[in-house]
Protein backbone atom coordinates (compact mmCIF):
# COMPACT_ATOMS: atom_id res chain seq x y z
CA UNK A 1 0.00 0.00 0.00
CA UNK A 2 1.29 3.78 -0.70
CA UNK A 3 2.60 5.28 2.26
CA UNK A 4 0.51 8.45 3.37
CA UNK A 5 0.71 11.33 0.89
CA UNK A 6 1.95 8.87 -2.00
CA UNK A 7 -0.58 8.58 -4.42
CA UNK A 8 -2.76 5.33 -4.71
CA UNK A 9 -3.77 3.26 -7.30
CA UNK A 10 -7.98 2.73 -6.92
CA UNK A 11 -7.69 -0.33 -5.98
CA UNK A 12 -10.62 -2.68 -6.33
CA UNK A 13 -12.68 -5.49 -5.34
CA UNK A 14 -9.72 -8.36 -7.20
CA UNK A 15 -6.89 -6.56 -5.31
CA UNK A 16 -9.13 -6.51 -1.55
CA UNK A 17 -9.88 -9.98 -2.35
CA UNK A 18 -6.32 -11.41 -2.90
CA UNK A 19 -5.33 -9.45 -0.03
CA UNK A 20 -7.77 -10.85 2.58
CA UNK A 21 -6.82 -14.66 0.27
CA UNK A 22 -3.00 -14.19 1.67
CA UNK A 23 -4.34 -12.56 5.32
CA UNK A 24 -1.87 -12.46 7.81
CA UNK A 25 0.36 -9.87 9.42
CA UNK A 26 -1.96 -7.36 7.43
CA UNK A 27 -3.89 -8.29 10.67
CA UNK A 28 -2.21 -6.35 12.93
CA UNK A 29 -2.88 -3.16 11.36
CA UNK A 30 -6.64 -3.64 10.68
CA UNK A 31 -9.04 -6.48 12.10
CA UNK A 32 -12.50 -5.22 10.65
CA UNK A 33 -13.74 -4.75 6.71
CA UNK A 34 -16.05 -1.94 6.64
CA UNK A 35 -18.42 -2.18 3.86
CA UNK A 36 -20.00 1.22 2.94
CA UNK A 37 -22.74 0.82 0.30
CA UNK A 38 -25.44 3.98 -1.24
CA UNK A 39 -26.53 1.16 -3.51
CA UNK A 40 -30.35 1.46 -2.21
CA UNK A 41 -30.52 4.68 -3.67
CA UNK A 42 -32.01 5.87 -6.86
CA UNK A 43 -28.30 7.50 -8.37
CA UNK A 44 -28.42 7.19 -12.14
CA UNK A 45 -29.08 10.88 -12.48
CA UNK A 46 -27.24 11.44 -9.43
CA UNK A 47 -24.92 14.95 -10.20
CA UNK A 48 -20.90 14.63 -10.87
CA UNK A 49 -20.53 16.77 -7.70
CA UNK A 50 -22.52 14.10 -5.57
CA UNK A 51 -20.08 10.82 -6.71
CA UNK A 52 -17.29 13.82 -6.11
CA UNK A 53 -18.67 14.23 -2.45
CA UNK A 54 -19.40 10.45 -2.39
CA UNK A 55 -15.57 9.77 -2.79
CA UNK A 56 -14.02 12.40 -0.81
CA UNK A 57 -16.28 11.41 2.19
CA UNK A 58 -14.74 8.06 1.85
CA UNK A 59 -11.58 9.66 1.64
CA UNK A 60 -11.50 11.46 4.77
CA UNK A 61 -12.84 8.63 6.16
CA UNK A 62 -10.06 7.10 5.45
CA UNK A 63 -7.43 9.24 6.83
CA UNK A 64 -9.09 10.06 9.57
CA UNK A 65 -9.36 6.19 10.87
CA UNK A 66 -6.09 5.21 9.34
CA UNK A 67 -8.09 2.68 7.01
CA UNK A 68 -7.59 1.34 3.09
CA UNK A 69 -10.10 1.88 0.83
CA UNK A 70 -11.09 -0.14 -2.11
CA UNK A 71 -13.92 1.09 -4.73
CA UNK A 72 -15.88 -2.23 -5.29
CA UNK A 73 -18.97 -0.80 -7.66
CA UNK A 74 -19.69 2.35 -7.89
CA UNK A 75 -21.87 2.92 -5.59
CA UNK A 76 -20.03 0.37 -3.35
CA UNK A 77 -16.79 1.20 -1.13
CA UNK A 78 -14.99 -1.09 1.31
CA UNK A 79 -12.32 0.43 3.98
CA UNK A 80 -10.07 -1.78 5.88
CA UNK A 81 -10.41 -0.65 9.83
CA UNK A 82 -9.00 -1.51 13.08
CA UNK A 83 -11.58 -1.47 15.63
CA UNK A 84 -11.05 -1.32 19.12
CA UNK A 85 -13.97 -1.09 22.09
CA UNK A 86 -12.32 2.11 22.26
CA UNK A 87 -13.10 3.58 19.00
CA UNK A 88 -16.12 1.65 16.85
CA UNK A 89 -18.99 4.17 18.58
CA UNK A 90 -16.65 7.07 16.65
CA UNK A 91 -15.87 5.54 13.75
CA UNK A 92 -19.34 4.20 13.15
CA UNK A 93 -21.09 7.90 13.77
CA UNK A 94 -18.62 9.44 11.69
CA UNK A 95 -19.45 7.17 8.41
CA UNK A 96 -22.94 7.51 8.91
CA UNK A 97 -23.50 10.59 9.73
CA UNK A 98 -21.48 11.80 6.28
CA UNK A 99 -23.09 9.51 4.49
CA UNK A 100 -26.65 10.93 5.70
CA UNK A 101 -25.95 14.35 5.49
CA UNK A 102 -24.79 13.63 1.60
CA UNK A 103 -28.28 11.23 0.99
CA UNK A 104 -30.29 14.57 2.69
CA UNK A 105 -28.01 16.94 0.47
CA UNK A 106 -29.15 15.00 -2.84
CA UNK A 107 -31.54 12.75 -2.19
CA UNK A 108 -33.95 14.44 0.20
CA UNK A 109 -37.12 12.72 -1.23
CA UNK A 110 -35.20 9.46 -0.22
CA UNK A 111 -34.10 10.02 3.23
CA UNK A 112 -37.26 8.86 5.07
CA UNK A 113 -36.99 5.37 3.37
CA UNK A 114 -33.34 4.40 3.36
CA UNK A 115 -32.52 1.27 5.69
CA UNK A 116 -29.69 2.24 7.33
CA UNK A 117 -28.52 -1.03 8.12
CA UNK A 118 -27.19 -1.24 4.70
CA UNK A 119 -25.06 2.13 4.16
CA UNK A 120 -22.59 0.33 6.94
CA UNK A 121 -21.89 -3.08 7.21
CA UNK A 122 -19.02 -4.50 9.55
CA UNK A 123 -17.37 -8.02 9.29
CA UNK A 124 -14.89 -8.98 11.90
CA UNK A 125 -11.94 -10.34 10.16
CA UNK A 126 -10.72 -12.39 13.36
CA UNK A 127 -13.54 -14.15 13.08
CA UNK A 128 -15.34 -13.90 10.28
CA UNK A 129 -12.31 -13.91 7.71
CA UNK A 130 -13.98 -16.51 5.16
CA UNK A 131 -17.23 -15.09 5.20
CA UNK A 132 -15.63 -11.15 3.91
CA UNK A 133 -13.80 -13.50 1.24
CA UNK A 134 -17.07 -15.12 0.16
CA UNK A 135 -18.73 -11.65 -0.13
CA UNK A 136 -16.13 -9.80 -2.13
CA UNK A 137 -16.36 -13.58 -4.90
CA UNK A 138 -19.52 -11.81 -5.46
CA UNK A 139 -17.78 -8.90 -6.61
CA UNK A 140 -15.07 -10.55 -8.61
CA UNK A 141 -17.66 -12.61 -10.55
CA UNK A 142 -19.54 -8.84 -10.94
CA UNK A 143 -16.15 -7.52 -12.94
CA UNK A 144 -15.34 -10.30 -14.56
CA UNK A 145 -19.15 -10.34 -16.00
CA UNK A 146 -18.83 -6.76 -16.54
CA UNK A 147 -15.50 -6.88 -18.62
CA UNK A 148 -18.03 -9.23 -21.05
CA UNK A 149 -19.23 -7.55 -24.36
CA UNK A 150 -23.15 -6.73 -23.16
CA UNK A 151 -26.15 -5.03 -24.48
CA UNK A 152 -25.70 -1.38 -23.92
CA UNK A 153 -27.77 -0.67 -19.96
CA UNK A 154 -31.00 1.00 -20.86
CA UNK A 155 -31.71 3.79 -18.83
CA UNK A 156 -34.18 3.78 -16.02
CA UNK A 157 -37.03 6.00 -15.05
CA UNK A 158 -38.84 7.23 -12.01
CA UNK A 159 -42.27 4.49 -11.21
CA UNK A 160 -45.20 6.76 -11.65
CA UNK A 161 -48.61 6.56 -11.54
CA UNK A 162 -49.11 4.73 -14.86
CA UNK A 163 -47.11 1.76 -14.12
CA UNK A 164 -49.22 0.76 -11.46
CA UNK A 165 -51.95 1.08 -14.02
CA UNK A 166 -49.95 -0.98 -15.76
CA UNK A 167 -49.61 -3.71 -13.58
CA UNK A 168 -53.55 -4.05 -12.38
CA UNK A 169 -54.01 -4.21 -16.69
CA UNK A 170 -51.58 -6.91 -16.87
CA UNK A 171 -53.54 -9.29 -13.91
CA UNK A 172 -56.69 -7.81 -15.81
CA UNK A 173 -55.60 -9.56 -19.57
CA UNK A 174 -53.75 -12.80 -18.15
CA UNK A 175 -55.81 -13.68 -15.12
CA UNK A 176 -55.71 -14.02 -11.73
CA UNK A 177 -54.58 -17.97 -12.34
CA UNK A 178 -51.42 -16.47 -14.54
CA UNK A 179 -50.90 -13.45 -12.58
CA UNK A 180 -50.12 -16.27 -9.46
CA UNK A 181 -48.20 -18.40 -11.74
CA UNK A 182 -45.85 -15.32 -12.70
CA UNK A 183 -45.84 -13.40 -10.30
CA UNK A 184 -46.23 -14.84 -6.30
CA UNK A 185 -43.79 -16.14 -4.71
CA UNK A 186 -43.21 -17.94 -1.74
CA UNK A 187 -40.61 -18.63 0.94
CA UNK A 188 -40.41 -21.28 3.46
CA UNK A 189 -40.69 -20.58 7.23
CA UNK A 190 -39.18 -22.91 9.24
CA UNK A 191 -38.41 -25.31 12.93
CA UNK A 192 -35.03 -26.06 13.53
CA UNK A 193 -34.28 -27.47 16.62
CA UNK A 194 -30.52 -27.52 18.48
CA UNK A 195 -29.04 -30.75 16.39
CA UNK A 196 -31.79 -30.87 14.55
CA UNK A 197 -33.14 -30.80 10.65
CA UNK A 198 -35.41 -28.20 8.99
CA UNK A 199 -38.86 -28.74 9.53
CA UNK A 200 -41.69 -26.95 7.59
CA UNK A 201 -43.47 -24.56 9.65
CA UNK A 202 -45.08 -22.53 7.15
CA UNK A 203 -45.13 -20.29 3.33
CA UNK A 204 -44.63 -16.68 3.22
CA UNK A 205 -46.75 -15.60 0.15
CA UNK A 206 -45.70 -12.64 -1.88
CA UNK A 207 -45.44 -10.66 -5.09
CA UNK A 208 -41.32 -10.70 -6.21
CA UNK A 209 -40.64 -7.49 -7.30
CA UNK A 210 -37.68 -9.47 -9.79
CA UNK A 211 -40.53 -10.77 -11.64
CA UNK A 212 -42.27 -7.22 -11.92
CA UNK A 213 -38.55 -6.01 -13.12
CA UNK A 214 -38.67 -8.99 -15.71
CA UNK A 215 -42.14 -8.84 -17.24
CA UNK A 216 -43.70 -5.34 -16.21
CA UNK A 217 -41.20 -2.69 -15.06
CA UNK A 218 -38.34 -3.34 -17.30
CA UNK A 219 -37.12 0.27 -17.63
CA UNK A 220 -38.87 1.56 -14.58
CA UNK A 221 -36.23 2.24 -11.04
CA UNK A 222 -38.03 1.07 -8.41
CA UNK A 223 -35.65 2.56 -5.18
CA UNK A 224 -36.22 6.11 -4.10
CA UNK A 225 -39.84 6.31 -5.30
CA UNK A 226 -41.16 7.62 -2.57
CA UNK A 227 -45.02 7.54 -1.61
CA UNK A 228 -45.58 6.30 -5.30
CA UNK A 229 -43.70 3.13 -4.25
CA UNK A 230 -46.20 3.06 -1.03
CA UNK A 231 -49.24 2.98 -3.95
CA UNK A 232 -47.58 0.40 -5.63
CA UNK A 233 -47.48 -2.11 -2.61
CA UNK A 234 -51.36 -1.38 -1.78
CA UNK A 235 -52.07 -2.31 -5.55
CA UNK A 236 -50.03 -5.64 -5.32
CA UNK A 237 -51.75 -6.26 -1.84
CA UNK A 238 -54.92 -6.16 -3.46
CA UNK A 239 -53.83 -8.17 -6.39
CA UNK A 240 -52.15 -11.16 -4.00
CA UNK A 241 -55.51 -10.96 -2.27
CA UNK A 242 -57.22 -11.21 -5.63
CA UNK A 243 -55.07 -14.22 -6.89
CA UNK A 244 -54.52 -15.90 -3.26
CA UNK A 245 -56.92 -18.53 -3.73
CA UNK A 246 -55.07 -19.33 -6.84
CA UNK A 247 -51.24 -19.46 -5.42
CA UNK A 248 -52.49 -21.51 -2.69
CA UNK A 249 -55.69 -23.52 -3.47
CA UNK A 250 -55.86 -25.88 0.08
CA UNK A 251 -55.10 -22.82 2.23
CA UNK A 252 -52.16 -24.61 3.66
CA UNK A 253 -50.66 -22.52 6.70
CA UNK A 254 -49.06 -19.83 5.64
CA UNK A 255 -48.31 -15.87 5.95
CA UNK A 256 -49.68 -12.80 3.55
CA UNK A 257 -47.45 -10.06 3.59
CA UNK A 258 -49.88 -6.74 3.70
CA UNK A 259 -49.66 -3.12 4.22
CA UNK A 260 -51.96 -1.82 7.02
CA UNK A 261 -54.28 -0.08 4.62
CA UNK A 262 -54.97 -3.11 2.32
CA UNK A 263 -57.04 -4.38 5.22
CA UNK A 264 -59.42 -1.74 4.62
CA UNK A 265 -60.09 -2.61 1.16
CA UNK A 266 -62.70 -4.24 -1.07
CA UNK A 267 -60.13 -6.90 -1.78
CA UNK A 268 -59.90 -7.56 1.75
CA UNK A 269 -63.54 -7.79 2.89
CA UNK A 270 -64.29 -10.16 -0.68
CA UNK A 271 -61.25 -12.18 0.84
CA UNK A 272 -62.95 -12.68 4.41
CA UNK A 273 -66.36 -13.22 2.26
CA UNK A 274 -64.88 -16.18 0.90
CA UNK A 275 -63.05 -17.22 3.26
CA UNK A 276 -64.99 -19.77 5.87
CA UNK A 277 -64.63 -18.23 9.48
CA UNK A 278 -61.65 -21.76 9.78
CA UNK A 279 -60.10 -21.28 7.28
CA UNK A 280 -57.92 -18.00 8.90
CA UNK A 281 -56.56 -20.57 11.58
CA UNK A 282 -53.79 -21.07 9.06
CA UNK A 283 -53.16 -17.63 8.55
CA UNK A 284 -50.57 -15.31 9.67
CA UNK A 285 -50.41 -11.59 8.64
CA UNK A 286 -47.51 -9.58 8.47
CA UNK A 287 -47.22 -5.68 8.87
CA UNK A 288 -43.80 -4.15 8.66
CA UNK A 289 -43.11 -2.71 12.00
CA UNK A 290 -42.67 0.53 10.92
CA UNK A 291 -46.12 0.99 8.88
CA UNK A 292 -47.88 -0.31 12.04
CA UNK A 293 -46.28 2.65 14.04
CA UNK A 294 -47.51 5.08 11.33
CA UNK A 295 -50.54 4.14 10.92
CA UNK A 296 -51.16 2.69 14.63
CA UNK A 297 -54.78 3.59 14.70
CA UNK A 298 -55.84 2.13 11.78
CA UNK A 299 -53.77 -1.28 12.98
CA UNK A 300 -55.49 -1.68 16.40
CA UNK A 301 -59.02 -2.11 14.12
CA UNK A 302 -57.31 -4.22 11.53
CA UNK A 303 -55.96 -6.58 14.68
CA UNK A 304 -59.30 -6.81 16.35
CA UNK A 305 -60.66 -7.97 12.79
CA UNK A 306 -58.64 -10.62 12.23
CA UNK A 307 -58.54 -11.54 15.68
CA UNK A 308 -62.22 -12.30 15.24
CA UNK A 309 -61.80 -14.50 12.55
CA UNK A 310 -58.85 -16.50 14.38
CA UNK A 311 -56.46 -15.25 12.31
CA UNK A 312 -52.70 -14.72 13.89
CA UNK A 313 -50.58 -11.50 13.31
CA UNK A 314 -46.84 -10.83 12.72
CA UNK A 315 -44.67 -7.80 12.82
CA UNK A 316 -42.56 -7.80 9.83
CA UNK A 317 -38.98 -5.84 9.10
CA UNK A 318 -38.31 -5.75 13.31
CA UNK A 319 -34.67 -4.41 12.67
CA UNK A 320 -32.28 -6.22 15.51
CA UNK A 321 -31.63 -2.90 17.11
CA UNK A 322 -35.32 -2.29 17.32
CA UNK A 323 -35.66 -5.64 19.51
CA UNK A 324 -37.65 -4.04 22.46
CA UNK A 325 -38.09 -1.06 21.79
CA UNK A 326 -42.02 -1.70 20.48
CA UNK A 327 -44.19 -3.83 23.33
CA UNK A 328 -45.62 -6.52 20.49
CA UNK A 329 -47.80 -8.35 23.28
CA UNK A 330 -49.79 -4.89 23.28
CA UNK A 331 -49.63 -5.13 19.21
CA UNK A 332 -51.06 -8.68 19.57
CA UNK A 333 -48.34 -10.08 17.92
CA UNK A 334 -48.21 -13.64 17.59
CA UNK A 335 -44.49 -13.45 15.78
CA UNK A 336 -41.99 -10.95 15.65
CA UNK A 337 -39.54 -11.15 12.33
CA UNK A 338 -35.96 -9.67 13.04
CA UNK A 339 -34.10 -9.23 10.28
CA UNK A 340 -30.63 -11.14 10.72
CA UNK A 341 -27.95 -8.61 8.60
CA UNK A 342 -24.13 -8.19 9.41
CA UNK A 343 -23.28 -7.23 13.07
CA UNK A 344 -26.34 -8.81 14.39
CA UNK A 345 -25.06 -11.41 16.91
CA UNK A 346 -23.34 -8.47 18.65
CA UNK A 347 -26.69 -6.56 18.97
CA UNK A 348 -28.85 -9.43 19.37
CA UNK A 349 -26.29 -10.93 22.12
CA UNK A 350 -27.02 -7.65 24.12
CA UNK A 351 -30.37 -8.50 24.23
CA UNK A 352 -30.76 -11.24 25.13
CA UNK A 353 -33.43 -10.18 27.59
CA UNK A 354 -35.69 -8.67 25.10
CA UNK A 355 -35.74 -11.73 23.81
CA UNK A 356 -36.31 -13.37 26.15
CA UNK A 357 -39.44 -11.67 27.50
CA UNK A 358 -40.89 -11.37 23.80
CA UNK A 359 -41.00 -15.46 23.57
CA UNK A 360 -41.99 -15.91 27.22
CA UNK A 361 -45.16 -12.84 26.60
CA UNK A 362 -46.86 -14.93 23.74
CA UNK A 363 -44.56 -13.35 20.92
CA UNK A 364 -42.70 -16.10 18.86
CA UNK A 365 -39.23 -14.72 17.46
CA UNK A 366 -38.69 -15.62 13.69
CA UNK A 367 -35.13 -14.95 12.48
CA UNK A 368 -35.16 -13.87 8.96
CA UNK A 369 -32.60 -12.97 6.06
CA UNK A 370 -30.42 -15.50 7.32
CA UNK A 371 -27.64 -15.98 5.51
CA UNK A 372 -25.29 -17.99 7.18
CA UNK A 373 -24.67 -20.41 10.08
CA UNK A 374 -24.07 -18.08 12.58
CA UNK A 375 -27.49 -16.55 12.45
CA UNK A 376 -28.84 -20.01 12.97
CA UNK A 377 -26.11 -20.76 15.76
CA UNK A 378 -27.09 -17.16 18.11
CA UNK A 379 -30.77 -17.64 17.26
CA UNK A 380 -30.10 -20.79 19.26
CA UNK A 381 -28.27 -19.61 21.97
CA UNK A 382 -31.17 -17.20 22.20
CA UNK A 383 -33.84 -19.64 22.23
CA UNK A 384 -34.93 -18.66 18.63
CA UNK A 385 -36.36 -21.84 16.77
CA UNK A 386 -38.23 -20.41 13.85
CA UNK A 387 -35.81 -18.98 10.53
CA UNK A 388 -36.51 -17.99 7.16
CA UNK A 389 -34.04 -17.07 4.15
CA UNK A 390 -31.61 -18.01 1.11
CA UNK A 391 -29.68 -19.78 4.08
CA UNK A 392 -32.01 -21.63 4.93
CA UNK A 393 -33.46 -22.37 1.14
CA UNK A 394 -30.65 -23.83 0.33
CA UNK A 395 -30.49 -26.13 3.59
CA UNK A 396 -34.10 -27.18 2.40
CA UNK A 397 -32.98 -27.66 -0.86
CA UNK A 398 -30.24 -30.27 0.81
CA UNK A 399 -32.21 -31.51 2.40
CA UNK A 400 -30.12 -30.70 5.65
Amino acid sequence: MASEGQPQRAQNASDLLALLRNWGKQSQEHNTLLLISIGMLATDDAEPSFWKDFDDMVSAFRRRHHAAKFTLAPTDRACLVKLTEYNQVTLFTDAKVELLRLIQQYFPDQFGMIDQSRLLRPIDLRFKLPNAIRFLERYEEKEQESSKPSAPRRKLRRLGEQDIERVVEVNQQIGTASFAKVFIRSQKMVEILPGGPPRDFMQEYFVGMDALKSHVFLDVELRGSGNIFNQLTITLDRLLLDAFGDANPGRVACSINLNVESVFTRAFQAFLDEAEEKSFDNLVFEFRQANVLQQYDEYEVAANLIASRKGRIAIDAVFPETVGIVNMQRLGADYAKVFWRQGAENVLESLTDEVERLQEGGTQVILARVDDDLGIQVGHDLGITLFQGFYIDDMVKRGA
